[in-house]
């Protein structure tokens, strides 16, 4: 009986081993904000001192969309690209009143989006692959939100702030290769 038994919880253990997820290689990594509005730096609360990231905005989420009308055989464009504002999501910091003041002052602001990842080599480093900025911005919303204490899934989650971003002109760079294009984003009157 005892060696059926070691036999059974062998086998489970190599079954289980087999069929949980494996951590990724290139598991999500936050999005890093340096930004400013009028001329003046607004700071996060970025712990991470590798790579000039101490003191930025830490991103939970980031989100940027842009798109062109088409017909309905898309074959011709209808219409101007649209923008939608760049959404993050972010715990709530230091930075929080001063982006309020920015929304509420209607501030200009100009920002960077640096997204990190663990470097291809495998050598266990964090690189800067990407960047996205915006000149001539606005912040176009804040909404803060605190999770419902109560519920099981979100009881340990941080209340966080969503926030937008209008921009007048915008650029994108893939850093390796410097493989970067800008646009600017016609406002109508």
């Amino acid at each position: 009986m005892y060696r059926w038994s070691r036999w059974f919880l062998t086998v489970a253990l190599c079954l289980l081993a087999v069929w949980l997820p494996q951590p990724r290689a290139n598991a999500a990594q936050p999005v890093y904000l340096f930004l400013q509005a009028n001329g003046s730096e607004i700071q996060g609360e970025s712990q991470q001192v590798t790579l000039g990231r101490a003191g930025a905005i830490e991103c939970l989420s980031y989100e940027q969309s842009v798109l062109v009308p088409f017909e309905r055989n898309g074959a011709i464009a209808t219409g101007r690209r649209q923008y939608a504002p760049i959404r993050i999501t972010k715990r709530i910091d230091k930075s929080s009143p001063l982006l309020f003041k920015a929304l509420t002052d209607n501030a200009v602001v100009e920002g960077e989006f640096r997204f990190y990842r663990l470097s291809p080599t495998g050598d266990g480093t964090t690189e800067q692959y990407y960047t996205v900025s915006f000149q001539q911005g606005r912040v176009a919303s804040v909404k803060q939100v605190s999770p419902d204490a109560l519920s099981p899934a979100t009881a340990e989650a941080p209340p966080v702030e969503e926030v937008t971003f209008s921009f007048a002109q915008i650029g994108w760079r893939y850093e390796n290769g410097g493989i970067e294009h800008e646009d600017f984003v016609t406002i109508r009157r």
